[in-house]
């Protein structure tokens, strides 16, 4: 069912060196239907390495992509925040990178087709490539093209010989995903245009250290990028960055431009790419020190966390989460906080509704349970989307409602009802 990971997925060192366990637990989108299911549950061990030749950090093991993806209960078009995301992804690359001509755009893990949408909406041609059979039906049903099928070489060749060379290739938030990053790249290449770009969006290692989200390390991602190691990845690929951005959604991410090295349609930013490699130095980026620094913090946060709530409840105070996320999954299952604390998890995901959080056991229940039963405290494990989350219970903390938000530091939040 997995694997040890024991040479750098990128640059293949076998010097290896372990900063981060957080432990066994369970995968955090692996839910619970029904009760007789809890005595079945598999755990799998989360310890992070880094790698002192390229900088990358990477899970010790690699848990079977058939056990992880074939069903997938994540939603993209859930959030609103992330429907906004896209549709600005979108606009950039229509304006920016295509100049206005119409294109051909691919987006790998294309989950419930959220971003092909904004790009159908542009009057562009799209595919899908999503290997959850529930997310590529779901996708085929609202009018986007979608093949049922992990990204690789032989996924790449069927592709164009029944397509075409695509102009956009976008990859967000599964670059993290894939443990093949050479074979990934090299089919990347095969359908790529001479003159196409293929971007991604990746969480960036160096905001996790510094906003301490060890809580967005789990089974699902792989890999833990910063920009020296992509650039080094790319490089062995024929691929040049041509840009960088840094963005908020998902508690920082990178959105990396590239494109082949023949293709000079498009100038290079590289005082930008020199500026992210130049903090990545100063900040101790490529020293492991840095991140073992993280594995104190964690324990720090997880002691605050735990302490909190056993205080609140020790005051007959009830207390609830929002977001029945990976995050936040992980976050209660390496804080030790299940449902003997918690009365239940609000999720807006139809499909996780009424089942039991992994690992903690806590249902989870759609938001008409926080109307009908409202706690004292909502600890909004989402935290990403912490505003969004807010805005939508007004009603909560207009009567009196407190909210935890425990990510970069545990914080509460108190409203006034006048």
């Amino acid at each position: 069912m997995f694997y040890e990971k024991k040479s750098c997925r990128i640059c293949g060192n076998k010097g290896l060196i372990p900063y981060l366990d957080m432990g066994n637990t369970p995968l955090a989108n692996s839910l619970i239907v029904r009760s007789s299911e809890i005595n079945n549950e598999k755990y799998f061990p989360l310890v992070v390495v880094y790698c002192p030749t390229c900088s990358l950090s990477q899970l010790s093991i690699v848990v079977e992509p058939s056990i992880l993806y074939n069903h997938y209960i994540y939603h993209s078009s859930i959030s609103k925040t992330f429907h906004e995301h896209c549709k600005q992804l979108a606009e950039y690359i229509s304006s920016i990178i295509l100049k206005g001509k119409i294109g051909f755009c691919v987006d790998i893990a294309s989950n419930d087709g959220c971003l092909l949408t904004k790009f159908k909406n542009l009057s562009h041609k799209v595919l899908g490539i999503e290997p959850a059979k529930n997310l590529a039906k779901l996708s085929i049903s609202t009018g986007i093209d979608t093949y049922n099928d992990f990204w690789n070489k032989k996924t790449a060749e069927k592709i164009l010989q029944s397509y075409s060379h695509a102009d956009i290739i976008t990859s967000t938030n599964v670059f993290a995903h894939v443990d093949n990053l050479h074979e990934f790249l090299e089919g990347i290449n095969i359908l790529l245009s001479e003159d196409g770009a293929f971007i991604i969006e990746v969480p960036y290692m160096s905001e996790l250290i510094k906003k301490n989200e060890f809580d967005t390390i789990y089974h699902e991602h792989l890999s833990y990028f910063l920009i020296k190691t992509l650039k080094i990845l790319f490089e062995k690929h024929n691929l040049k960055i041509l840009d960088i951005q840094k963005l908020p959604i998902h508690g920082g991410t990178i959105r990396v431009i590239t494109v082949k090295y023949s293709n000079n349609n498009l100038s290079i930013n590289k005082k930008g790419i020199d500026k992210f490699l130049n903090e990545e130095d100063n900040n101790g980026m490529y020293d492991i020190h840095t991140y073992k620094n993280l594995d104190i913090y964690a324990k720090k946060i997880k002691s605050e966390i735990f302490s909190l709530i056993t205080n609140i409840k020790r005051q007959n105070k009830r207390i609830s989460c929002y977001g029945a996320s990976a995050k936040g999954i992980t976050l209660l299952n390496y804080c030790k906080i299940n449902y003997r604390m918690i009365d239940y998890i609000i999720d807006d995901t139809p499909q996780k509704q009424n089942c039991f959080a992994p690992g903690s056991h806590i249902p989870i229940c759609s938001l008409k349970k926080l109307l009908e039963s409202p706690p004292d405290y909502l600890l909004i494990l989402a935290w990403n989307f912490a505003e969004e989350i807010m805005s939508k219970t007004k009603f909560y903390q207009n009567n009196g409602g407190k909210y935890i938000i425990p990510i970069p530091e545990v914080r509460l939040y108190e409203y006034s009802s006048k």
